[in-house]
C-alpha cells in the first residue's frame, strides 16, 4: 500500500471567542481547526499576534504574545505536512 502525501490544505479556522470590546487586553483567543495543525494568530497587518496548536478536538486556546489590536483579527492553520489553510473570517 502506498502512502499518499497529504497535499490538501486545512479548512480555514474559526475564531470563537467575542472580541468585541478586547482590544488593549491579552484575553485567551479559542479558534476552532483541523486537529493537530498549528493554529496562528494575525493582527490586521499580517503580524502575527500569537499561535497555538489545535487538540484531539479541533480546538485551540491562544493567548496572544502582543495585546489584541482594534480591528479585525485573524486566524491561518498550518497542518502537520505544512499545508496553510485560508484565513478566518
Amino acid at each position: 500500500e502506498k502512502a499518499t502525501e497529504d497535499t490538501k490544505a486545512p479548512a480555514k479556522p474559526e475564531i470563537k471567542t467575542d472580541l468585541t470590546d478586547k482590544a488593549g487586553t491579552k484575553t485567551p483567543v479559542e479558534v476552532t481547526a483541523e486537529p493537530g495543525s498549528k493554529v496562528e494568530l494575525f493582527d490586521k497587518d499580517g503580524n502575527k499576534i500569537g499561535e497555538g496548536v489545535a487538540d484531539e478536538n479541533g480546538k485551540a486556546t491562544i493567548t496572544p504574545t502582543k495585546e489584541l489590536p482594534a480591528g479585525d483579527v485573524t486566524a491561518k492553520a498550518t497542518d502537520p505536512a505544512g499545508n496553510v489553510s485560508e484565513p478566518s473570517d
